[in-house]
């Protein structure tokens, strides 16, 4: 009889760390997430640009760049991250490739939590950003420079904020 409850217990025992896995896994992409956060805030206020122009320019125009929005979902947080994505990606300035590497990890780690949440990722929209890039690009390259990396900044500080607030799909607390 020792020798049947000695390995079930010892089962039992093994199948315990199985139990509190969701929470445990999500606490730590999440604290993953606002690490790179942080360290991509990090690098944006260590860009050369921020010391060569003041923050309070003043722009029209870009309003493709997304602003002050509240982001409550992990989709829509993963949407705006892509936007950045793409205009850091497309407009030639210096100093970005580890932004992108970045981002792109930053944006897995944001999907990753979305799967294990048992959310319904959907495909991401087609926006027509680039056309609006080039033009406004053409006009004010450095001011767009400026302003793209505030913008980005401020959505990294809103991202850790909501962070830990997202407790299913749609919503945070």
């Amino acid at each position: 009889m020792y020798y049947i409850v000695l390995p079930l217990c010892g089962l039992s025992l093994m199948w315990l760390p199985l139990c509190h896995g969701f929470s445990l896994k999500t606490d730590r992409i999440k604290a993953d997430a606002k690490l790179l956060s942080r360290i991509l805030i990090t690098r944006i206020q260590e860009h050369p640009i921020q010391f060569n122009y003041p923050s309070s320019l003043k722009s029209s125009g870009l309003d493709f760049i997304p602003d002050e929005q509240i982001l409550e979902s992990l989709e829509k947080m993963d949407e705006t991250l892509e936007i950045f994505q793409k205009i850091l990606a497309n407009i030639p300035m210096e100093n970005v490739e580890q932004m992108l590497s970045d981002l792109e990890n930053l944006r897995s780690l944001l999907q990753l939590l979305n799967r294990i949440m048992g959310c319904i990722v959907t495909e991401p929209r087609q926006t027509n950003i680039i056309e609006n890039l080039k033009e406004q690009y053409e006009n004010a390259s450095y001011t767009m420079e400026k302003v793209t990396l505030d913008r980005l900044q401020k959505s990294l500080h809103n991202i850790m904020k909501h962070l830990d607030y997202i407790i299913d799909c749609q919503k945070t607390v």
